[in-house]
């Protein structure tokens, strides 16, 4: 099944509450709010597993380690616990200011080429990476738009 990515909006007055305890501002079942039919679909962005190739888009310029704010939306990775695959989740909260500085920077990013994802991701592609990326741009204006902060885990 693999490590997925799930983000969910949070009202500015929960963010102080979700950096205690971030559970309770996540669904129970992410993957079935993310594959569930749209009427019961609820506000999140489900970047399934092309997280790890926006950590390198957001990262990398020019060949180069060259962090940008949107790396805040995807940073991070889970944590092996046993030598059979399980893990430890990672979860991140970022408040209304920060979702806004990385709505600013994300809508900067052009669609990738498939040789830029192709080299560190040989299994990916363009279409796949743009289409999530297209999806988190869309998601952090709106976010931004409504003064909202959120919560993401991968897992």
């Amino acid at each position: 099944m693999g490590i997925r990515y799930f983000a969910y909006p949070l009202q500015p007055h929960d963010v102080v509450a979700a950096r205690h305890d971030p559970y309770p501002f996540i669904s129970d079942d992410p993957l079935m709010d993310a594959w569930g039919s749209e009427a019961d679909r609820p506000r999140m962005l489900y970047l399934d597993k092309a997280w790890r190739e926006l950590q390198h888009v957001f990262a990398v310029q020019d060949g180069f380690l060259r962090p940008r704010i949107s790396l805040e939306l995807v940073k991070g990775n889970v944590t092996p616990v046993s030598p059979y695959g399980e893990h430890v989740g990672f979860v991140h909260v970022l408040p209304p200011d920060v979702v806004d500085e990385v709505a600013r920077d994300i809508v900067l990013f052009e669609p990738v080429d498939d040789a830029a994802i192709k080299e560190p991701f040989p299994w990916s592609d363009a279409k796949y990476v743009n289409e999530f990326l297209r999806r988190a741009q869309t998601f952090m204006t709106e976010l931004a738009r409504d003064g909202l902060g959120l919560v993401y885990t991968i897992r």
